[in-house]
């Protein structure tokens, strides 16, 4: 804690918070370079491929940044950037963000929408009481973390792989306190008074329009089946 005198002759403090400096960590993920430069397999076959959104490390670290190379060139890669001080996304992350895409499919696959945290309780079949905080937590990772893809985002538009560099977000994240009168309207939406925060969630365009959203939708529609 460090402390100084204002201009008043006033003292104050300034909290220095120490976090861990930020580390980058590359690993080479092969994947046919065929599915990410032939246009007509990339239209028939993109959903096989799982791309590291999130990540299945269980020791990931604060400000640690993962870069993974998916040729040898090095130049098709997807690199995952925390906010200062936090995690990359793990699979927690990964199943919230699979709850959200079937809420999205529910609400005529909206680009915003609109949820409570007992929306996605209920679709992850949670039973802790916690569960408010842990959602909260792994929303906000979610929309703090930073994606960017060179030569490995799909556009739907183009049916190919966009070759460039895009950095993108998953989603912008709003919450509201239905406890404030200016937020009265959204007692239309939900009128359990237990309900006393809701999001509204608006999903980048990238990931919107393109593979993100429909992989991970496939991906969950097949796991309901098996």
């Amino acid at each position: 804690m460090a402390k100084n005198k204002d201009s008043v002759g006033c003292w104050n403090s300034r909290e220095i918070i120490d976090t861990p400096p930020t580390e980058i960590v590359e690993e080479n993920v092969f994947i046919d370079e065929n599915f990410l430069k032939n246009k007509e397999l990339i239209r028939i076959d993109l959903n096989l491929i799982q791309f590291p959104i999130f990540s299945k490390n269980t020791h990931r670290k604060v400000n640690q940044i993962v870069k993974y190379y998916f040729n040898k060139s090095r130049d098709t890669y997807i690199t995952v950037t925390p906010q200062a001080g936090d995690y990359i996304p793990g699979e927690m992350e990964e199943k919230v963000f699979i709850a959200l895409m079937q809420l999205m499919k529910e609400r005529e696959m909206r680009r915003k929408i609109i949820i409570s945290s007992v929306d996605l309780r209920d679709k992850l079949k949670m039973k802790t009481g916690a569960y408010l905080e842990i959602l909260s937590k792994a929303l906000s990772r979610l929309s703090s973390t930073n994606y960017t893809f060179k030569n490995t985002l799909y556009s739907s538009e183009i049916k190919g792989v966009l070759e460039r560099k895009i950095e993108t977000s998953i989603f912008n994240i709003t919450t509201i306190s239905l406890n404030e009168k200016k937020n009265i309207r959204y007692r239309e939406i939900y009128k359990d008074k237990r309900i006393k925060v809701i999001y509204e969630i608006e999903f980048s365009e990238h990931f919107y329009n393109n593979s993100a959203t429909r992989f991970v939708m496939k991906s969950y529609d097949m796991l309901k089946v098996a």
